[in-house]
C-alpha cells in the first residue's frame, strides 16, 4: 500500500508575531494504491496552529516530507478516517455507467 500527497494554494502570512513567511493553511489531495494501477483520493484544507517560536521551520527550509508532517499534523485522528475511507474506496470502487435510458436509446436507434 502506498499513498501519495500533493498540495496547492499555500497561503503564507507575511508576519506572524516576530516570524516571517508563516504558513497559515494549504489545500492537499492525498492518494492511496495498493496495485499502482487504481487510486483512491481524498481533497482538503487544513489551517495550520499559530507558529510555535521554540519550533518554527523557516519558510526556506520546508521540504514536502515537513509538509506531509504539519498537515497530518494538523488533521490528528480524522487522517486515520481519511484513510480507512480510501481503504474502502479500493474495496468497493465506484465506477461510470451511462444512465441507463440513454443505452437504450442507442440501441433503438442503431
Amino acid at each position: 500500500m502506498s499513498y501519495s500527497w500533493t498540495f496547492k494554494n499555500l497561503r503564507v502570512a507575511a508576519k506572524q508575531s516576530d516570524l516571517d513567511d508563516v504558513m497559515v493553511s494549504v489545500d492537499y489531495r492525498i492518494g492511496y494504491t495498493t496495485t499502482k494501477q487504481q487510486w483512491a483520493y481524498h481533497h482538503g484544507s487544513v489551517t495550520f496552529a499559530s507558529a510555535d517560536p521554540d519550533a518554527f521551520t523557516a519558510f526556506n527550509d520546508i521540504t514536502e516530507d515537513d509538509m506531509i508532517a504539519f498537515v497530518e499534523q494538523s488533521l490528528g485522528s480524522e487522517l486515520v478516517e481519511i484513510k480507512a475511507a480510501l481503504e474502502q474506496q479500493l474495496l468497493n470502487p465506484v465506477t461510470f455507467k451511462p444512465l441507463p435510458w440513454e443505452a437504450s436509446m442507442e440501441d433503438s436507434i442503431e
